[in-house]
């Protein structure tokens, strides 16, 4: 029984040491298991198929260890100063700093968490080739992670022992003198808010805002200010404010781009009008582009006789956005058919100028 008491001897002599070293050992030991067999159910599986699970399990890995070192150290504590009546003052630094860790931690992984699973919904959705709304869902992961901040805020003010209610009282009136100060940063995010909220346009989309003079593709939205790529390569960064206050246009949204366009004839072509008409009618109704069109003898001119093109161009088959390039190929095949009919029925057509020079012109001139 030497022995015995003598490894006994040896521990309570050096207990002082000893027991944070077993400690942080456990601590160390914990953490890699748990490191192991995160990394082991994460990487079991496909991610197209257990991509949920993985992002849960990644976004726990880092939270959880850290969670783990942080019990670590409150046992040590305890360890240490046992007494709360004794060490009265430590508690009360540590007992609320506890909280403020748990609650941290928290936070971080639901944010971690947000994060995961907007990118694997975004690559499941890439990786299908599926069409999906990316602002909607870059709009989805703002307002979460909005959501989860002023949740963690208020519970960190609760675990300091503030009063909540004192705390917007205070506010209110706070509030007032802030808005003054960031009315521009709140106009800002209230414009964020509302394009997040109405879906004016979305990331990829082509816009112009006639009245400031912008236009561009849209590559970020954020919540103070929306990056568009101007026609000519450059980023313009545009407050959110803007589209609360200017008219917008979305050229990705429309459905068919208007062709107008007069065909001149001579005035000694009047015989031949109604046989350009009916042949370009018949030859504008095999085309499937054109959603709708009225191709019509319009008006005697002081020098030529107008037919009016007036169609609306569409996208082949599903009549959705029609690129410009797209739509200026058909207006070339439409004005050229055109130009051929009445060559074909024996018409001159007469350039544009030719009329505007002698319609403004001084008839005694």
């Amino acid at each position: 029984m030497n022995w015995i008491e003598s490894f006994k001897n040896i521990i309570e002599g050096h207990v002082f040491w000893l027991v944070p070293l077993l400690l942080v050992i456990s601590l160390v030991v914990i953490s890699k298991l748990l490191s192991c067999l995160l990394n082991f159910f994460e990487k079991k599986g496909d991610f197209a198929t257990n991509g949920w699970r993985i992002a849960i399990l990644n976004a726990t890995k880092v939270p959880l260890i850290m969670t783990v070192w942080l019990v670590g150290i409150i046992i040590a504590v305890r360890h240490y100063f046992p007494s709360e009546n004794e060490y009265s003052a430590l508690y009360k630094i540590i007992s609320p700093t506890q909280k403020i860790v748990f609650i941290v931690l928290l936070s971080w992984f639901l944010f971690r968490l947000i994060h995961n699973v907007q990118s694997y919904y975004l690559n499941q959705a890439d990786s299908q080739e599926t069409n999906i709304d990316r602002t909607a869902v870059d709009a989805i992961s703002k307002i979460t992670t909005v959501i989860v901040f002023l949740i963690m805020v208020l519970g960190i003010i609760q675990a300091l022992g503030i009063s909540i209610t004192g705390l917007l009282a205070f506010g209110g009136a706070a509030g007032i003198a802030v808005g003054f100060a960031a009315q521009n940063l709140v106009s800002n995010l209230f414009g964020g808010l509302t394009v997040f909220a109405s879906r004016i346009f979305k990331i990829n989309d082509d816009i112009i805002i006639k009245d400031a003079d912008l236009s561009g593709k849209v590559i970020h939205i954020g919540w103070r200010s929306t990056t568009i790529e101007g026609w000519d390569g450059k980023r313009i960064y545009v407050p959110n404010s803007v589209f609360n206050t200017h008219n917008l246009i979305n050229n990705s949204r429309l459905t068919h781009r208007t062709l107008s366009q007069d065909i001149l004839l001579s005035y000694s072509d009047y015989s031949k009008i109604q046989d350009v008409v009916e042949e370009g009618n018949k030859w504008l109704s095999m085309r499937e582009d054109l959603s709708y069109f009225v191709f019509r003898f319009s008006e005697f001119g002081q020098t030529a006789l107008k037919i009016n093109l007036y169609a609306w161009v569409k996208s082949v088959p599903g009549g959705d956005f029609v690129p410009y390039g797209e739509f200026a190929k058909a207006q070339e095949e439409i004005l050229i058919a055109l130009a051929d009919i009445a060559h074909q029925k024996g018409c001159h057509v007469l350039p544009i100028n030719h009329v505007l020079i002698n319609e403004f012109s001084n008839p005694n001139g």
